[in-house]
């Protein structure tokens, strides 16, 4: 009979908030938030618990939270202090198991299977990760625990702040069953929109449903939608170092003013695909599905995806088809705020030309000397021309 698994989610509390806190104490108990002045467009980066009180949250536009809550303390931020205190919290989990994956600046998972310890005392680890994390380094930490990440990353987030909550092996179901739809990783808005259209209000009722029905509505996607509802969940914890190959990538940009000029537009899409394709040709993948995304200035966002017959990383191929969403979302001519880009169905490998395809293999050769000289450079040192559908070339 196999181990069941004993795998950790720690999540540090209002991180950047946490750390600008222990550089001045005084902020202790105040409504904060991290972020860019309002003046600038600046945005909510991390909020203090005190502050989400009044309904402020991260991504929040700075003015709105400043409205919502009128005696805000607003900190532009310390990066490097932040980057600092992180390595310090991975410092010291990694004294408790080898197995850890960092997912971002301020959270991990854990893989305690096999390190000798029953599921309970397991607990008492993460309970104990908790205090010295607080008595070292003066920082929360929340730890869901559970049999696989799915659960744990859930049972932190019920947990938080400055909690720890297990899940027992075989009762992930149970767990999960009462909480809303939002709550697990992977049902956005659009997703939970379709499920409470067929009636579904929570994660209970998603692991009961009938497999036809969630068929017929997401695809093959239904049957893995109703075992994540089941709390099921087989993805591995991967340590630093081990391959892991993005599900997607790619860029966006808010711009300092609100634009209808789709010329201006088209040329920052371009530029963003540009480095979202540079990075696949870095990384050797390629990219079947492209994603356009636009934000209106009522923060109102549409977006459309394009799948290519055949994968690539080729600028060409993909901005054709970039170029073609944006004009479709924008055809209504309204005030834009943000544009992004986002590459997916990755694929590891390397497109080649054909013989009979001498304008696009002429294209790559381009790229790839382009490619060489930002490896060098940086990125900014070759811009794209703006002719580069018909004629790709570079300019200094």
């Amino acid at each position: 009979m196999n181990r069941p698994r004993c795998i950790l989610h720690v999540d540090l509390d209002a991180f950047f908030v946490s750390v600008e806190r222990v550089l001045n104490p005084k902020l202790c108990g105040l409504p904060v938030v991290v972020g860019g002045s309002p003046q600038s467009r600046g945005v909510v980066a991390a909020a203090s618990y005190e502050a989400r009180a009044f309904g402020v949250r991260s991504a929040m536009p700075m003015g709105q939270a400043q409205r919502l809550c009128p005696h805000l303390v607003r900190i532009s931020g310390t990066p490097g202090m932040y980057g600092r205190a992180s390595k310090a919290v991975f410092s010291l989990l990694k004294s408790y198991t080898p197995v850890i994956e960092k997912v971002s600046i301020d959270e991990a998972y854990l893989d305690f299977t096999g390190m000798g310890f029953c599921f309970d005392s397991a607990v008492d680890q993460a309970d104990q990760i908790r205090i010295e994390v607080k008595n070292r380094l003066r920082l929360d930490i929340t730890v869901g625990i559970s049999q696989n990440r799915l659960v744990s990353k859930v049972a932190s987030a019920f947990a938080k702040p400055q909690g720890l909550f297990d899940v027992q092996v075989g009762r992930e179901a149970r767990f999960l069953a009462p909480l809303p739809l939002r709550a697990l990783p992977g049902i956005g808005p659009v997703t939970a929109k379709s499920l409470e259209d067929l009636g579904f209000s929570s994660l209970g009722e998603v692991a009961q449903a009938d497999a036809v029905v969630l068929l017929r509505a997401f695809g093959s996607q239904g049957a893995i939608l109703k075992k994540r509802a089941q709390g099921v969940d087989a993805t591995p914890v991967r340590s630093s170092g081990q391959p892991r190959q993005s599900s997607s990538l790619g860029h966006d940009e808010t711009f300092f003013k609100d634009t209808r000029d789709l010329s201006y537009l088209e040329k920052r899409l371009q530029n963003l695909l540009a480095r979202a394709s540079y990075r696949l040709r870095k990384k050797q993948l390629l990219a079947k599905t492209v994603t356009v995304k636009v934000r209106k200035a009522d923060f109102t966002s549409r977006t459309q995806a394009f799948t290519l017959p055949q994968a690539t990383d080729y600028d060409v191929e993909l901005l054709e088809q970039a170029l073609r969403i944006l004009r479709s979302l924008t055809v209504d001519r309204p005030l834009v705020r943000l544009v992004g880009v986002r590459l997916s169905g990755l694929t590891s490998g390397v497109r080649q030309g054909t013989l009979f395809d001498a304008e696009a293999t002429r294209g790559r050769k381009l790229y790839s000397v382009a490619d060489q000289v930002r490896k060098k450079y940086g990125f900014r040192s070759v811009g794209e021309g703006s002719r580069l559908r018909s004629n790709p070339s570079f300019e200094e």
